[in-house]
């Protein structure tokens, strides 16, 4: 796929897929390598809540760093890992994207019409998916990684299920993530502790609307 970047470490402590695309000589965009190279998941604010920001942190530098250094034609692949049990998933915040989130192979595409980075996330300013590889130093992640890219270079759409973000799980709980909560939710993020609710709730569509 012509014109495609992929983008690792936006946090310093989800160093797995970087490790997979530099293990095998495949290009990448190094998001946050202060934050990366002292094992911290930021040095001063969330890189990934920055792009768009004119504040004074080195997040907020490096955010339009980044940005220099895509295309605005170019098509982003931003790869993430979790510190909770999850699946592998794609993140999508424009309906348009779905086309590639669906190439990756991924089981779950997730579209996050309300992101929950108020729209400072790398994929609010450049078109492409996020991917949620699996857990932090896990050996999955460093394959999921490559099967991501595999998949994308082959282009074939794949079949997935589709939710769509519509809130916060603000109360604690025994969540499963993509698995239906007895309140009629499927959870997504449920237990990461990066943030301070407790997972996002969704709901299962056959397609996503603007």
């Amino acid at each position: 796929m012509k014109n495609l970047y992929y983008i690792t470490a936006m946090h310093g402590d989800e160093c797995m897929p970087t490790l997979a695309l530099a293990a095998t000589n495949i290009p990448q965009l190094i998001a946050n390598p202060k934050a990366l190279s002292i094992g911290k998941r930021w040095v001063d604010a969330d890189l990934n809540a920055s792009f768009g920001l004119r504040a004074k942190t080195y997040e907020s530098r490096r955010a339009r760093e980044v940005l220099g250094q895509i295309p605005k034609k170019a098509i982003v692949v931003d790869f993430h890992t979790t510190d909770t049990a999850n699946v592998p998933f794609a993140i999508i915040v424009d309906p348009a994207m779905l086309s590639l989130a669906l190439k990756t192979g991924l089981r779950h595409i997730v579209y996050m019409k309300h992101n929950i980075k108020k729209g400072h996330a790398l994929i609010n300013h450049r078109n492409g998916v996020s991917v949620e590889a699996e857990k932090h130093k896990y050996a999955q992640s460093f394959d999921t990684t490559l099967a991501v890219v595999k998949n994308l270079q082959r282009g074939k759409l794949r079949k997935a299920g589709l939710y769509e973000v519509y809130g916060k799980l603000t109360k604690p709980g025994k969540y499963t993530n993509f698995k239906l909560h007895k309140d009629g939710f499927y959870p997504v993020l449920a237990g990461e502790s990066s943030y301070n609710f407790y997972g996002l709730k969704a709901r299962k569509v056959k397609s996503f609307s603007i």
